[in-house]
């Protein structure tokens, strides 16, 4: 009897039928927990793809923002609307709770030579979106219930330029020259050519899928102007740095010219009667030239416009030889109304020759100045030096202008009545033709815009901006409604010696590097950056 239950229980020791079920047990429990880890790991990567996206998206959205607030609120508002969390525009129900955080940062990388994070401000925004995934899987291996998903993006708009036509318009009169200890000591005219150099550096002309550019396949093609005109005959000295220019009396050209032609005068009597001049306010013709990416500011050397920029512009700082030279000591007197009607006229023969390779291209204007407007009729006794006293001229025949800047007393351009409300018109004009104005105050002073009678007498505009009345209108008020909309006036009031008060209430920035960082901005796209971009 036990010899046999031995037996037995030896014999079903060794029988292995059914011994498979148990370890399939353990086995079917680790495929389904190793399933279920692929599954919620898989959950996690989809979230962190949708987070990814909608967190891109924001950033996008708000980089713009911070060219008018380097604070976070209002970069924070419009990325939190375009942000996964609940409620907003990329939210999805699936991520649960999300969690937005936004911060306006700057990167070292996108600034211009010569700028540092220490003293520019934010430049673009980063956007981190935090989501928490329930898992349902993994705890059957003790794994974590829950999984938190993060993603970050950042974003600048200086990206790829839009199409555009720029007419860049800087003050050349004698005020120009004073020294600004907050750009470096350097004198104001110098300071804006710095100015205009960053936002070049910041805008790649190329059209997308080029890495180098002509005017054929660029979509930014920049013109600089400057006021007062300057003789042809010297007007290459402003980029060659071979002489010195010599600048002229104001020229008059049309208000419905398309293009943009020096004008030629003769003079009508003195002691230079029938001697003729020739003055033009274009230093150098569009392009697209000035940028080189192999280049450690992505400018390049062989370039007119970035030679004009890099010091061969120059300022009134003396007294001329040549017929409609201004002396240095009325170096201040300014009219400007008519330089933006001959930037208009070249900008429109742009657009006609561009426009049909280039769709979508637009124009735009930027004008640099004080803001007073105070010349002197050519027909009324001028302090010594101011303009040749054998001035008014006679246009010469062939050429489409005004012959001189009369004394009407009706304030229509051109007259040296209301010379301030003059250049608002113009700007009217020039917007109304669909040319978007740009305006820098650089200093603005809170009077200035009186013309040579002493008191102005006709009213002939309000303004798009800020209103006025004659009494009230200043420099300051002139500049600031000569700009398009309040979203294109800008203002560096802080420079030394200024003691002005004209602020910009719409943008934070009041440094003139980043003032013209702000605009180049405006031309550009909105780009992704790496979320870990250096500050």
């Amino acid at each position: 009897m036990k010899s046999a239950f031995v037996t037995n229980f030896t014999n079903s020791c060794k029988d292995q039928r059914g011994q498979i079920i148990p370890w399939l047990g353990f086995m079917m429990l680790g495929f389904f927990g190793f399933t279920g880890l692929v599954i919620d790991v898989g959950r996690a990567y989809v979230a962190h793809s949708q987070l990814q996206i909608s967190t891109n998206a924001a950033a996008l959205a708000a980089s713009g923002i911070v060219w008018d607030s380097d604070s976070t609120s209002g970069a924070s508002t419009l990325a939190t609307q375009y942000s996964g969390s609940a409620g907003d525009l990329n939210a999805a129900p699936s991520l649960g709770t999300v969690t937005t955080t936004v911060n306006t940062t700057c990167v070292a990388l996108l600034l211009g030579s010569g700028q540092s994070c220490s003293t520019s401000p934010a430049n673009a925004v980063q956007v981190t979106e935090t989501a928490t995934i329930r898992t349902f899987f993994m705890p059957i291996l003790f794994g974590p219930k829950t999984i938190t998903v993060t993603a970050v993006g950042m974003a600048s708009l200086l990206g790829q330029a839009q199409p555009w036509n720029v007419a860049v318009i800087l003050d050349a009169t004698g005020s120009m020259g004073t020294d600004d200890s907050d750009c470096g000591g350097i004198t104001e005219f110098q300071c804006a050519l710095n100015g205009v150099e960053t936002m070049l550096e910041n805008v790649n002309p190329c059209a997308p899928g080029y890495t180098s550019c002509a005017s054929s396949n660029a979509y930014f093609h920049v013109s600089l102007f400057t006021f007062p005109g300057i003789s042809t005959s010297t007007v290459d000295d402003e980029y060659s740095c071979s002489g010195t220019p010599a600048f002229m009396a104001f020229t008059l050209p049309l208000t419905t010219s398309t293009s943009y032609t020096p004008l030629e005068y003769t003079v009508s009597s003195g002691s230079h009667k029938n001697q003729t001049w020739t003055a033009t306010y274009q230093v150098t013709s569009f392009s697209s030239d000035y940028y080189n990416p192999s280049s450690s500011n992505k400018l390049s050397s062989t370039s007119d416009t970035v030679k004009a920029l890099n010091g061969c512009m120059q300022y009134i700082k003396s007294a001329g030889t040549g017929v409609g030279d201004i002396s240095g000591s009325q170096g201040g007197v300014t009219y400007y109304a008519s330089v933006m009607y001959a930037a208009q006229a070249a900008l429109d023969a742009e657009y006609a020759a561009l426009s049909p390779s280039i769709p979508g291209l637009r124009n735009a204007m930027i004008l640099l100045s004080d803001g007073q407007a105070n010349a002197f009729t050519y027909n009324k006794a001028q302090p010594a030096g101011m303009f040749p006293s054998d001035i008014p001229s006679t246009l010469t025949s062939g050429f489409s202008g005004y012959s001189t800047l009369g004394g009407n007393g009706t304030g229509i351009y051109p007259d040296w009545h209301d010379e301030c409300q003059q250049a608002i018109t113009a700007a009217q004009t020039i917007t109304a033709a669909g040319t978007r104005v740009y305006a820098v105050a650089y200093g603005s002073e809170s009077s200035g815009c009186t013309g040579s009678s002493g008191t102005d007498s006709t009213l002939v505009a309000t303004g798009n901006n800020q209103a006025f009345t004659l009494s009230t209108l200043t420099p300051c008020i002139t500049m600031e409604n000569i700009a398009s909309s309040l979203n294109y006036f800008y203002s560096d009031w802080t420079q030394s010696g200024s003691g002005s008060t004209c602020q910009d209430n719409s943008h934070s920035v009041e440094k003139m590097n980043d003032i013209f960082q702000a605009i180049a901005g405006t031309f550009t796209t909105p780009r992704l950056l790496p979320y870990n971009a250096a500050t």
